[in-house]
């Protein structure tokens, strides 16, 4: 990557979508799926996405032009037939069910390349199929989403687990990868699709020290499906670098209001559910975005707060059912607010500030 790109980067309007305990290699294969398997399946793809890679912890942006143009896009689609959005939600539960069946297959073992071609096939339609129906929901008119919102909230509840499933498939090939090669399980994670299949058929590794460089602090970005990957110092700081006008001076932030309510409480930054650190009841759960493993967190705050995602997010729909205070899609709150800060969530107006 040259400083050029990375300059394009820092000059463009991003906005964060998820972020999470994700691994290298799953961001390597969603980049190019952004660009060619959303075109393939949905007519409409992005030209440009981003992730950010710390030591295990995934953040990912897209570009809020080429978000919108996708979302009015298929809402449009949507709203002029609803049968195709149903469709949608059929088939993505459809091929969830053939996912979670090849990886079953594959447990505990180190796939042929001829196997794992299966998985691809699933696994590659799966990211279209899924953002059909999360970046959807956020456009449709009020009217239409009240016919839709059913058979999308089914989907993505069925569905929900796939993506914590595909992530604990590669990191369970990684690590016997690892036992065979001597490497470091963490530092697998951090091979790209192409070494990643590349290895499947030669049984041959980069480096482990480029991977170890990679997993402390990397950047994997996609320009009209081409990867790009910088690694090093400079990277550490690009989220503050992209979200500095924004940060500068806020004490309070807004976004969508999944659940209504109000809580004051403690704030307790947590990027991964499996490294949680101090969190007590009635704690205010400020993360990029949650999946089932924040559950058990989630049950004991008092509020849940977001950095990403819509109405349709894992976050706002357990809020709804546990009826704790929700506010999603707020793009800074892990930057702004600090552990143990004392902060009032208002769910009624959306708006997080110091208490």
């Amino acid at each position: 990557m040259t400083n050029d790109i990375v300059k394009s980067i820092e000059k463009k309007e991003w906005i964060k979508r998820w972020a999470g305990s994700y691994t290298f290699i799953s961001a390597s294969y969603w980049g190019k799926q952004y660009k060619t398997s959303l075109e393939r399946e949905l007519g409409i793809g992005f030209d440009h996405s981003l992730f950010i890679h710390k030591k295990g912890a995934v953040s990912f942006y897209l570009i809020k032009s080429e978000l919108d143009k996708f979302g009015i896009t298929l809402a449009k689609k949507a709203t002029e037939n609803n049968k195709v959005a149903i469709q949608w939600c059929s088939d993505l539960k459809n091929n969830a069910d053939m996912i979670t069946k090849i990886m079953k297959k594959f447990q505990g073992k180190i796939p042929s390349k001829t196997e794992y071609q299966e998985f691809l096939v699933a696994f590659d339609r799966h990211l279209p199929l899924h953002n059909a129906i999360k970046k959807t929901v956020d456009y449709l008119s009020i009217e239409v989403l009240k016919k839709l919102l059913p058979y999308f909230k089914d989907a993505r509840l069925y569905t929900e687990d796939v993506y914590s499933d595909t992530e604990s498939f590669f990191r369970s090939i990684t690590r016997k990868i690892a036992e065979k090669e001597k490497y470091n399980s963490d530092y697998l994670t951090c091979l790209t699709q192409l070494e990643f299949e590349n290895y499947l058929q030669t049984k041959k590794l980069p480096n482990e020290k480029i991977l170890q460089i990679r997993f402390e602090s990397s950047i994997l970005y996609f320009e009209n499906d081409k990867e790009y990957i910088e690694t090093g110092k400079h990277t550490e700081n690009i989220e503050e670098v992209i979200f500095s006008k924004s940060i500068q001076g806020k004490k309070e932030i807004t976004g969508v209001s999944a659940y209504k309510g109000m809580a004051i409480g403690v704030a307790r930054i947590i990027p991964d559910p499996h490294q949680i650190g101090i969190f007590n009841e009635g704690d205010i759960l400020i993360t990029g975005m949650t999946r089932p493993e924040f559950l058990p967190i989630m049950k004991k705050a008092s509020a849940v707060v977001t950095d990403a995602g819509g109405i349709l997010c894992h976050a706002a729909i357990s809020a709804r059912e546990l009826k704790i205070p929700c506010v999603v899609g707020t793009q800074l709150a892990s930057s702004i607010f600090h552990d143990g800060d004392k902060i009032k969530v208002d769910a009624n107006t959306g708006i997080i500030s110091l208490a």
